[in-house]
């Protein structure tokens, strides 16, 4: 019995081998699927590299029709400040005109009084001899007064006319290149979602960052934790060799070459004493024009990109070798989070409420003065 249960078993281990030992077919098989597998990853690799060069490409393009933007932004401030003079000056000559034609109407009546009175009847009536020569003089020097102040008018009159009609020309121009920037701020909006969906596509962590990114927003008290906050994700995850940023000192390098991130005028300084408490500031404030375009001063990652407590519109933009910089106050943010930009490429717009934009610059988390850097 024990011997045959010993056979048994024997049998199925013999077979149990049989089965376990691949044949030429299986291994085909194998080779196959291991070369399909290796294709199916070259192509995923080309798809990529063609994606991304898809998106450097698009941001190409928007950081091109930004710098169209911006100039027509400048176009149109110049063309309003034009304007602007140009009604006072309309003003001041329709105020001139209107006291010409007064002093002409007391004139004119005082002519049309001596009219009726020739100055052979002057020496007839019963005057004092100072009351007839004031009528002779007057009568002597009126006609070169009068022969004045219409050339004065006509003067005023042909500036006027030159005055109102460039006037229209600035109105008809203002809103041509009004219209021309709507268009362009048309276009960027198609490229801006265009890049948020191949960035969409390229990179699936996507909702898991922006979410990990509101997470911390809600966490923190103030800018000031929310900063440090995501320095502290940003060092876990270079730790982790999940994410990389290398600088390699170019931000550092392009000190006193940055454009600044909107057309406008600085409004605070670094430093400048704020608020009842008169703490220093630790950025700058830029009022720039309604609706205006904001860009990235330079290279980086977009760290956080959504709206944070009194802030507005938040985005933070990590430029390697621990430079951040911070900005705050748009209506609208066209970049999304994890978002490679390239230097002028836009971020967001300004309301046509609220059109302070407040820009910091932070090396490793302390803030820095901005001014520095830019042209």
């Amino acid at each position: 019995m024990k011997k045959s249960i010993v056979i048994l078993l024997q049998c199925c281990f013999l077979i149990g081998i049989a089965h376990a030992t691949p044949t030429e077919k299986d291994l085909a098989k194998i080779e196959a699927e291991i070369k399909q597998a290796k294709e199916q990853q070259a192509e995923n690799q080309r798809k990529s590299k063609a994606m991304d060069q898809e998106v450097k490409t698009v941001q190409k393009e928007m950081v091109n029709l930004a710098n169209k933007v911006r100039k027509h932004e400048d176009q149109l401030s110049l063309l309003e400040q034009k304007k602007k003079e140009l009604e006072k000056r309309q003003k001041e000559l329709e105020s001139n005109l209107s006291l010409s034609s007064k002093q002409m109407a007391k004139l004119m009546q005082a002519m049309q009084t001596l009219a009726l009175r020739p100055r052979e009847i002057l020496l007839t009536q019963a005057a004092t001899p100072i009351q007839m020569l004031r009528s002779y003089r007057l009568i002597q020097y009126s006609v070169p007064i009068v022969g004045g102040l219409k050339q004065t008018t006509l003067e005023d009159l042909n500036q006027l006319s030159q005055v109102k009609f460039e006037l229209q020309s600035k109105i008809a121009s203002i809103k041509t290149t009004t219209a021309e920037l709507a268009d362009k701020n048309e276009q960027m909006e198609k490229l801006a979602q265009q890049k948020k969906i191949l960035q969409a596509q390229y990179a699936s962590n996507y909702e898991k960052s922006k979410a990990k990114a509101e997470k911390l927003a809600k966490e923190a008290s103030d800018l000031k934790e929310l900063l440090a906050n995501i320095q502290k994700e940003q060092q876990q995850k270079q730790a982790a060799s999940i994410i990389q940023v290398s600088g390699k000192g170019a931000f550092a390098k392009a000190k006193g070459s940055l454009a600044w991130p909107a057309q406008g005028k600085i409004t605070q300084n670094f430093g400048d004493t704020t608020g009842a408490s008169q703490s220093h500031a630790k950025g700058m404030i830029i009022t720039t024009r309604k609706g205006a375009q904001v860009t990235a001063p330079f290279d980086g990652t977009v760290l956080f990109a959504g709206p944070f407590q009194n802030y507005g519109q938040l985005v933070i933009i990590d430029h390697g070798d621990n430079y951040l910089t911070v900005l705050s106050g748009m209506d609208t943010i066209t970049t999304t989070l994890g978002s490679q930009l390239l230097t002028g490429e836009p971020v967001g717009h300004m309301s046509t409420d609220y059109v302070n934009l407040y820009l910091e610059v932070r090396q490793n988390g302390q803030a820095i003065n901005p001014r520095p850097w830019f042209i």
